[in-house]
């Protein structure tokens, strides 16, 4: 048996001896070196087990409000007769939970819980409030959890949110005529929406149907469409961005709310890229109870995806 064959079927330990026994220093230095190297070819990364969770290839859809996300935006809020500055905050978040297969000839399913607080102040009198910071107008709570598939050319996903909505005591105390018409909206909503890529640019449509709301004459059904285009990168950092979004439902009598952002990403200054955006919106409220009301918005928006 040669001595390549003993150090392949041999423990370290027979293999130091099986050196050592050797009388000639230059063959048992070449002995040792064969231990050496074979150790080192036999180190092993991690497996990769089938049924870890895999990012989706499905990208985040840039100018949708619903999209889990932490954002800050400044900018003029034209609502309720008013048009006061404004200052948007908010916190969510994706998580892959666990991919498996369902098909043997399919790609896998991916299993992702979401969610996404998200505030909007009235910052216009910032100074006289009496240290109370600016009014709190309304928070919206959404929380759920989504299937995802990646395919050849396209993705899909089937989520499932509920939603939340609570206007701020700041706001209640500047608008007291809104105490007595307080809504605590609610709903749950089933959503497929599908994406597919084209080079730089991205398109989506979805379909909605509210399941359970209060009050409960909300309209059930609502749609979505949208697209986005993510440049090439330049100067090794900045990559340019545009993405539109359009809803409707038949709460807002299917008028067509529209979302535009258009900016720059941002890569290395953090470790997940930043989004810059100029950010316009105009329809109905996206925000709370005042899904009725008119509200345009334009400002700047400082956006990262986790």
């Amino acid at each position: 048996m040669s001595s390549t064959t003993v150090l392949a079927e041999s423990s370290i330990e027979d293999q130091l001896n099986e050196c050592q026994g050797i009388e000639d220093s230059t063959q048992r230095l070449s002995c040792y070196d064969n231990i050496s190297a074979r150790q080192t070819a036999h180190i092993q990364q991690p497996e990769t087990r089938s049924d870890d969770p895999k990012p989706s290839a499905m990208p985040p859809f840039l100018a949708d409000l619903n999209e889990p996300a932490v954002f800050v935006s400044f900018g003029e809020l034209d609502f309720l007769g008013n048009q006061p500055q404004a200052v948007l905050l908010g916190i969510g978040k994706r998580q892959a939970v666990k991919s498996f297969d369902w098909l043997d000839d399919r790609p896998p399913l991916t299993f992702n819980i979401h969610g996404l607080i998200r505030s909007q102040f009235d910052v216009e009198q910032l100074d006289t409030r009496n240290n109370r910071g600016g009014a709190l107008i309304n928070t919206d709570f959404a929380v759920g959890g989504e299937l995802v598939q990646t395919l050849n050319n396209w993705n899909w996903r089937l989520s499932y949110t509920h939603r939340s909505t609570h206007l701020g005591d700041e706001f209640l105390l500047d608008n007291p005529e809104f105490a007595d018409q307080r809504i605590n909206l609610s709903y749950e909503t089933i959503q497929w929406q599908a994406h597919k890529p084209f080079g730089n640019w991205d398109i989506y449509a979805g379909l909605g149907l509210i399941t359970r709301s209060e009050p409960g004459d909300l309209s059930e059904v609502m749609w979505q469409t949208g697209w986005q285009y993510q440049g090439t990168t330049f100067a090794d950092h900045f990559k340019p961005l545009w993405a539109v979004d359009l809803t409707t439902w038949g709460a807002y009598d299917w008028n067509i709310n529209i979302n535009m952002r258009a900016g720059v990403e941002i890569a290395n200054l953090a470790q997940l890229p930043i989004q810059v955006y100029f950010e316009y919106f105009d329809g109905h409220s996206p925000y709370g109870q005042f899904y009725t009301e008119d509200l345009s918005y334009a400002g700047i928006t400082i956006m990262q995806h986790w």
